[in-house]
């Protein structure tokens, strides 16, 4: 029998309150075993004397020993055990399963340590102060007469079904799931089934499982849809800057419905005037409404394969404050004034009245440059032709400027998924960003650098977006990753500048491994959040950033534009806005990072499913890829459309092992490695849609 197994048995049994003191003989009995494994059993009862986790008194009863404890919280799991993070934060401390006490992940507990190591102490669960692993996401199985859930994520064992439940269920389903009895080393545990999407092989039924895990609001409660359906559909000019007769337009993609930006440009003396138009949402999400309470709660708006669930109902996001074609539209425009090398020389800012020219798409303006448009395209774009080869001129500037100042460009591709009728992932294109989309990317930065600029210098309460520089762990491991594959990693050190990390992603650019090594560098980099102070953006390289530019979809963005109307629409006192605005910004700032995150894993979790869908249609092909990752387990490989799978060690011909130093896989027999960067052709040999899961196997 499993001796770990039993001391967790023991342990749980000798510190729960209903225990009384008791020979060997008697536990024995009490904790049901089999009388041949008594030898085993009393020499594991003096080797858990000898550790401290019991006393044996001179009446040779067994005591459960008072120990130091430590608050923490389960942060992960795996098949052998969990990892809980000290409440002080000062480390993680590694645990068996079977001294997990049935504990699970996001639980509250108390850890003993019992040894140090090289890498983390090992410890144990001593009690289970709360809960909170209560409902989750998991795939149903039938095993015989049984039922079980293998939890998508937190615990890596099927647990039971309640008898009850089994009539309604399917076969492989994906459900949501209420634990009932936890797990133990002695029982499975038992959950109820609450919900079920349907199978657990769609992505359409995974990602609700996702969205329902998330407590993604989805539905506006009606008092919010009846404020929104009730707001005034003509714009009143009154007040504002009337830019309808210039040439503004917005420049997105095709499928864009919620437009919230649009561009002007002209030429000045020594350089250019930019105008960056903004849809002026504060003027009609007011404080202390249903659609602001809302729009707080949510945070953002959460893009995902082919659907969006916004932070504003349609009639707004999609309708009175999009900046649709040929309507006129309320604005927050802000104008700045370039140099023709790029710098930025001055800006001022204006609530304004406009009527976009044309819905800009970057594909057609992409034509435009690459002067492939046919006579339909150029029709359409007429009048703002040369506002649209001014623009060319001016991004090329900024780009120019940003690479001047060391900004970091890191150059990754997005992809779109294609969905058929029944709205199954049918196929994955790999987008790089064209002219148009980096142009549009250079001006909305530029407005935002703008507002963050003007907030600091009057001391507003304020949102900034902020960035970082990157933890120093973090730089070691990317530097050791650099000089692994031979790339001088001199300048990634504590307290480089941006223009280091730049300069060593520049070494990079066209090799081999550009991609796997652009990836960490991306994750080697700090999160960015919303903050109230303006603590400036390592990534970007600037001293003031915000964000400004998309108030229909981001909630800082909106109470930027209310703190931004309130000084001069109102002409409101600094004193009496840092007494409105003072604490709440904080609040905002928190709420906002938070939702942000949130919004961020749904995206990520749905693409994943989305593309294991796609896969699936094509377990049994071959691709070529790129190594991306290396671990002692296996290799990650990602094919040209952005998938991403492992081969598993165990699939390799031969002994592997796992050289950590140079992120490889060797085998001593035949010399053969797998390193980052290397080109392999894999063959797609297992999907878990459910978990957006592919494994690779390489091909023969």
């Amino acid at each position: 029998m499993n001796m770990i197994k039993i001391q967790g048995r023991i342990l749980q049994f000798v510190r729960s309150d209903a225990y009384r003191p008791m020979q060997a003989n008697e536990l024995l009995q009490a904790l049901s075993l089999p009388a041949d494994v008594q030898p085993a059993f009393l020499r594991l009862l003096q080797r858990m004397e000898r550790d401290g986790v019991i006393t044996i008194s001179k009446t040779k009863k067994i005591h459960a020993k008072q120990i130091v404890t430590q608050p923490a919280t389960i942060m992960n799991m795996t098949k052998r055990g969990g990892f809980a993070q000290l409440a002080d934060q000062s480390s993680d401390v590694y645990i068996d399963k079977f001294r997990l006490m049935g504990a699970m992940l996001t639980d509250e507990v108390e850890v003993r340590i019992l040894r140090q190591t090289d890498r983390l102490p090992e410890g144990e669960v001593v009690r289970i102060v709360k809960r909170n692993f209560v409902q989750f996401t998991g795939t149903f199985y039938k095993e015989g007469k049984k039922g079980l859930v293998l939890p998508d994520f937190g615990f890596k064992e099927r647990i039971e079904v309640d008898p009850k439940d089994l009539a309604d269920l399917g076969e492989h389903e994906k459900v949501m799931a209420e634990m009932v009895r936890y797990p133990t080393p002695s029982d499975n545990g038992q959950v109820h089934i609450i919900m079920h999407y349907g199978s657990a092989d769609n992505g359409a039924a995974c990602c609700q499982a996702v969205l329902d895990r998330h407590h993604a609001r989805e539905s506006f409660p009606n008092e919010v849809l009846a404020e929104a359906e009730n707001l005034p559909k003509v714009c009143d000019p009154t007040g504002r800057l009337d830019l309808r007769d210039q040439i503004i337009f917005t420049i997105d993609s095709a499928h864009s419905k919620d437009l919230d930006d649009a561009i002007s440009v002209e030429k000045i003396e020594d350089g250019y005037r930019l105008g960056v138009h903004i849809a002026d949402v504060s003027h009609y999400v007011r404080p202390d409404t249903a659609l602001n309470t809302e729009a707080y709660e949510r945070g953002t708006s959460i893009y995902f394969g082919n659907r969006v669930i916004p932070m504003l109902p349609e009639a707004l996001s999609n309708g009175i404050c999009s900046l649709n074609p040929k309507e006129d539209r309320l604005a927050f425009s802000v104008f700045m004034d370039i140099s023709s090398d790029g710098t930025l020389k001055n800006y001022n800012l204006h609530k304004s009245i406009i009527r976009s020219y044309v819905k800009g798409v970057y594909d057609e303006i992409n034509m435009i440059y690459a002067e492939t448009a046919d006579k339909d395209i150029l029709e359409k774009y007429r009048d703002a032709l040369p506002s649209i080869a001014l623009m060319r001129e001016l991004a090329e500037a900024l780009s120019v400027a940003k690479k001047r100042r060391g900004a970091i460009d890191f150059d990754s591709d997005d992809c779109e998924i294609q969905f058929d009728e029944n709205g199954v992932a049918v196929d994955i294109i790999r987008r790089t960003r064209g002219i148009s989309e980096r142009m549009i990317e250079e001006f909305m930065l530029l407005a935002n650098e703008s507002v963050a600029s003007f907030a600091s210098e009057r001391k507003l309460p304020f949102i900034y977006r902020v960035h970082e520089e990157p933890d120093s762990i973090k730089l070691e491991n990317f530097a050791a990753s650099l000089a692994a594959v031979g790339i001088n990693n001199k300048k990634i050190r504590p307290g480089l500048e941006p223009k280091d990390m730049a300069a060593v992603l520049k070494l990079i650019e066209g090799t081999a491994k550009e991609r796997a090594l652009n990836q960490m560098a991306l994750r080697t980099m700090a999160k960015a959040k919303y903050w109230p102070q303006c603590l400036g953006h390592f990534g970007l390289a600037l001293k003031y950033y915000s964000q400004f530019t998309s108030p229909i979809r981001r909630y800082p963005d909106l109470v930027i534009h209310r703190i931004l109307s309130d000084l001069l629409e109102n002409d409101a006192a600094l004193g009496d806005m840092k007494t409105h605005y003072g604490s709440f910004v904080q609040e905002a700032s928190e709420q906002s990072s938070a939702r942000e995150v949130n919004a961020m894993q749904i995206e990520w979790d749905c693409d994943d499913i989305y593309k294991a869908e796609y896969m699936m249609q094509h377990v049994g092909g071959t691709f070529p890829g790129t190594i991306t990752g290396v671990k002692s387990y296996g290799f990650y490989v990602e094919l040209e459309n952005t998938v991403e799978g492992l081969v598993r060690v165990e699939t390799l011909k031969g002994w592997f092992d796992y050289d950590e130093a140079n992120m490889q896989l060797f085998c001593p027999a035949n010399g053969k490695r797998y390193s980052i960067g290397d080109e392999v052709t894999v063959l797609a040999t297992r999907v878990e849609v459910a978990l957006g899961q592919v494994d690779f196997e390489l091909a023969k």
